[in-house]
């Protein structure tokens, strides 16, 4: 189903319909990997893993061989001490604040921004715009973010509301007054069959 109020494409070749829920499913999938490859490499600058290994160590017995015991992995503890006495500021808490941060910066800039989409929308040919086809300002994407939590406590049926609902909305859309549109193939038109003489 087309909306009448959606700008014109200049490619006369493509038509935007409302999304579907698989396609929606694949393009957050492709955002999800952005954003985990963006938080590991982030979590390994904020907390970077080191280990302490002896496998084997040669302890000095009275007897006529070594005595050898097997020590355990312990991981360093990168605790930071603040100025202020009694406090520390410790690098997992750091790293938990941002991972909480960063995917709320990444799909309301994303969604906000003139490509209207995050990197995972833009490969399936999505882009996120109010009811009238119009780009989102960021405090609708902020509200369509905020709002996939509320789809998510009512166990996940605000996100399969996609599935029934007339503009292929999940709750949050219908919240954020959003809609995810897709540009796809124009089908050809029919060509009249050759007159014979």
């Amino acid at each position: 189903m087309t909306n009448p109020f959606f700008r014109p494409e200049p490619n006369p070749q493509a038509i935007w319909t409302y999304a579907g829920f698989w396609m929606r499913v694949v393009a957050y999938l492709i955002d999800s990997i952005v954003l985990w490859g963006v938080l590991a490499l982030l979590g390994l600058l904020l907390v970077p893993p080191s280990l302490s290994v002896t496998i084997f160590d040669p302890q000095s017995t009275g007897g006529s061989g070594g005595d050898y015991r097997i020590s355990y992995i312990h991981p360093v503890d990168y605790t930071i001490a603040s100025t202020t006495p009694h406090m520390h500021w410790n690098g997992n808490g750091v790293f938990e604040i941002l991972s909480l941060l960063i995917p709320a910066a990444y799909y309301i800039l994303c969604e906000a921004s003139r490509a209207q989409a995050t990197p995972g929308k833009l490969l399936c040919g999505m882009r996120v715009t109010d009811l009238y086809g119009n780009r989102i300002t960021v405090a609708r994407a902020m509200g369509r973010y905020f709002g996939k939590y509320l789809s998510l406590f009512i166990l996940g049926i605000g996100f399969l509301m996609v599935l029934w609902t007339q503009r292929k909305q999940a709750l949050h859309d219908i919240l954020a007054g959003t809609c995810v549109i897709r540009r796809q193939p124009r089908a050809p038109a029919p060509q009249p069959p050759p007159q014979w003489g």
